[in-house]
């Protein structure tokens, strides 16, 4: 991008809409597309170069720069991250979020085709990179765990399976991680966070959640030794059926296996808040099984990367973005989650925290799951679910009413199974009109008749 700047400020030009944005931005303040770059070079005075290279002793009298907004006049508030934006920006410069009416949060966003083209294109710096150089097969770690093969790339590592030869039926998922420090008290800190959370997560046992076995580390390269889960995850099964939605039935069966996971987790001391929830981290096995993987261990050998704020843009909720997560947190991201499988529109590829009415993008949809997931996409924590059981609960009703809709009419028994019932059924008598009392009294009448004629046939003999 085309940097400008005086003595006081440098600006960013977006390459989407061309609009000018302050250095240290992360997002377009016009269209809201991600400002993705390396940290800038130490600030000095830089003026428009001409074509040919200037002299070092005789630099020529700069241009008048625009004059980038003064802090001052930043008087509009981002209610999710609380940055102070220009007046007239249509999208917060840190998070991204639309700049719009706290009592419409959904209407009057201008969501410019450039920003969803830059959203769909944009991935975190950390993952664009090639990372380094994958593990052959064959290769044996700490003596047990021998790499098979390469099942994922990132930018901090890779994700092997392995064959553990302590135990000759077990085959396990390595996850690589990748460390760059340079300083040795850094890489120590980061080592000894990963080995304390590492131990956390192997503590934890339910069947909704891939066993930790074990972790290790070799010069630069961390690994965490995991339960290999044989399924694939809800973002390639959407991407397998081209985003087509999946059926509310089974949305509703993974939504309720999630609240129990969660609520495992949240019932921990301390809490432990998941804060990633989102199709790509869900395995589905052949059983119909919902596993939830990758609790963001990564994260502590990153670092360039600010903070400890883990989460995907368009699932995580805005008090994420704040830092301030808590259990609840959990409870939009599965919402925004349930909004993909449901209606085939990706969050990340639109302006956050903007989820239009799933019944209007899938009219399959039931309105009372809709005002399930209108409530957990609440923006104040306050305003959703009090915890995954009353959502569980509410997910539960809305399956039994489904299944009741689509099953035998209340107070009726269906014309299979029926015994000598059926029969009658059949002579074109509708099964409306036979109740339970009476298909039992229509049957014993019946067996009565066949029991005097059977002694009637008797006696003649």
């Amino acid at each position: 991008m085309l940097e400008v700047s005086s003595k006081e400020a440098r600006e960013l030009v977006c390459h989407t809409c061309g609009f000018v944005n302050m250095i240290g931005e992360k997002y377009c303040s016009e269209c809201g597309a991600p400002l993705n770059l390396e940290t800038p070079p130490p600030a000095r005075p830089i003026y428009p170069l001409p074509d040919e290279p200037e002299p070092e002793l005789a630099a020529p009298p700069p241009k008048p720069p625009v004059a980038p907004p003064k802090l001052s006049e930043r008087t509009l508030n981002c209610r999710y991250c609380g940055s102070k934006n220009a007046l007239g920006s249509k999208y917060c410069f840190e998070c991204g979020a639309p700049l719009v009416s706290h009592t419409n949060p959904n209407h009057n966003v201008q969501k410019t085709a450039s920003a969803v083209r830059s959203r769909q294109n944009y991935r975190p710096q950390e993952e664009e990179t090639e990372g380094p150089a994958p593990l052959p097969p064959n290769t044996i770690l700490q003596g047990r765990y021998q790499i098979t093969k390469r099942i994922g790339q990132g930018g901090m590592g890779a994700i092997y399976l392995a064959d553990d030869l302590r135990f000759s039926q077990r085959v396990a998922v390595v996850k690589e991680m990748l460390d760059h420090f340079t300083d040795p008290d850094q890489r120590r800190i980061a080592t000894n966070n990963f080995d304390r959370e590492a131990e956390m997560l192997a503590n934890l046992k339910h069947q909704g959640i891939p066993e930790v076995y074990d972790r290790f580390t070799e010069g630069n390269r961390h690994y965490l030794v995991m339960e290999y889960v044989n399924g694939d995850d809800l973002e390639q099964r959407m991407m397998n059926q081209d985003n087509e939605p999946f059926d509310e039935k089974d949305v509703i069966d993974w939504a309720v296996q999630i609240c129990e996971i969660l609520h495992y987790l949240h019932k921990q001391n301390p809490p432990i808040v998941y804060r990633d929830m989102k199709p790509a981290n869900l395995i589905l096995n052949e059983e119909g099984r919902i596993y939830v993987v990758d609790f963001g261990i990564a994260r502590h050998f990153n670092p360039t990367k600010k903070g400890t704020m883990i989460g995907t843009q368009g699932y995580a909720p805005p008090e994420q973005y704040r830092g301030q997560v808590e259990p609840r947190s959990d409870l939009y991201a599965l919402a925004a989650t349930m909004h993909h499988l449901l209606s085939g529109r990706d969050p990340q590829a639109e302006a956050p925290f903007t989820f239009p009415s799933v019944r209007e993008l899938n009219p399959r949809v039931s309105a009372q799951l809709e005002k399930i997931i209108s409530r957990c996409l609440n923006m104040e924590p306050e305003g959703r679910y009090r915890d995954t059981m009353d959502l569980s609960e509410a997910f539960k009703k809305v399956g039994r009413r489904n299944s009741a809709n689509s099953g035998p009419i209340q107070g009726t028994v269906p014309i299979q199974s029926r015994g000598i019932s059926t029969a009658l059924m059949k002579l074109g008598f509708s099964h409306k009109l036979f109740s339970v009392e009476w298909l039992l009294r229509i049957n014993i009448v019946l067996l009565v008749m066949i029991v005097v004629l059977l002694v009637v046939l008797l006696a003649k003999n």
